[in-house]
């Protein structure tokens, strides 16, 4: 009776010391590791909504184009890289392909100039600078199915607001939709009236940061406004420029919904651009293996235009900047 009392007390010590062991070591280890589990925590929801909405799409759109499959009927057939060598056959995906990056180039360079002017505007002593700012960044907030119909409605063939004007002061009213020149005009447009307002508030960021004694230095040094300008504000915007340009360049090169609703492609696939063509491939003809190749190649058209601007940002700077002299 005593021996099994000894026995139950005694496990009942070893598991009260193995569990106060394995608290410490708990406690030890969350100690030392306490920033990596509070990041764990914070980031980890972010990465697995990531992983669902964005991770797996990408990684399915990127096997995808390895097949062809017709996603309403059939099953996925392994074709290797046909849709590739199909996209860079077809005039119909390369020169979608083409008027992606001309037009995402345009856009970018019309928004970042007429974004700066805005800057310039903000940053200066204006009464309500706080109102104006705001009225700079509405219509990137606005959703574009309502701001394309206005545009729509500006341009309607037979009612538009503009066509009336024409009719007016007796011009002939302008057939919009058959207009490839018209088309991409009214989508760089609405593509920069868009984004200014996002490229205004990022160049007023960059336009604070620069130290005012900069200025005065240059004031004394008997610098103009232009001066002042080019010797003093645009260095100082240099990283912010490379940020910026980036992030519209990449932007503007997969324009989308301003042909979906302003253009729908037309007139004859004119504008088309390839993120279009994507949505085309994929929701009206149900193509999924050609979708899945434009998407790839897309990806790395994006890819390799941010890397080339990135190294010749960097390499200027580098050129720009006189090297120290290590000591013997």
């Amino acid at each position: 009776m005593e021996k099994s009392s000894f026995t139950v007390n005694g496990q009942a010590s070893l598991q009260n010391s193995v569990k106060v062991s394995s608290q410490s070591a708990l406690k030890k280890f969350t100690k030392k590791h306490r920033d990596a589990i509070i990041a764990t925590v914070i980031l980890g929801p972010m990465i697995l909504w990531w992983l669902v909405l964005s991770g797996f799409p990408i990684l399915f759109g990127f096997l995808l184009g390895f097949f062809e499959w017709i996603g309403i009927a059939g099953s996925p057939k392994f074709v290797g890289i046909d849709n590739y060598i199909r996209f860079f056959q077809d005039p119909l995906y390369y020169n979608a392909l083409w008027r992606s990056i001309w037009m995402g180039g345009l856009v970018t360079v019309v928004t970042l100039t007429a974004g700066f002017g805005a800057a310039l505007l903000m940053n200066m002593p204006l009464f309500g600078k706080g109102v104006y700012r705001s009225i700079w960044y509405i219509p990137a907030v606005t959703s574009a199915v309502a701001t394309t119909q206005i545009f729509n409605i500006l341009l309607d063939t037979n009612n538009g607001v503009i066509n009336n004007f024409l009719k007016s002061i007796g011009k002939e009213p302008i057939i919009w939709q058959y207009s490839v020149f018209w088309g991409v005009f009214w989508i760089v447009v609405y593509s920069v009236w868009k984004g200014v307002g996002g490229a205004a508030l990022i160049w007023l960021a960059g336009l604070q940061s620069v130290d005012p004694t900069l200025y005065e230095a240059a004031e004394i040094d008997g610098a103009g406004r232009w001066g002042k300008l080019m010797n003093v504000t645009l260095p100082g915007l240099k990283p912010i420029a490379t940020y910026i340009v980036i992030t519209s360049l990449i932007g503007a090169i997969q324009i989308y919904e301003q042909v979906l609703f302003m253009t729908n492609g037309g007139p004859y696939g004119q504008t088309e651009v390839l993120v279009f063509r994507i949505y085309r491939d994929a929701f009206w003809d149900f193509n999924m293996g050609m979708a899945g190749a434009s998407s790839l190649v897309m990806a790395v058209v994006v890819f390799v235009v941010t890397v080339l601007y990135y190294r010749w940002s960097t390499n200027s700077d580098r050129s720009n900047t006189i090297p120290l002299k290590r000591g013997k």
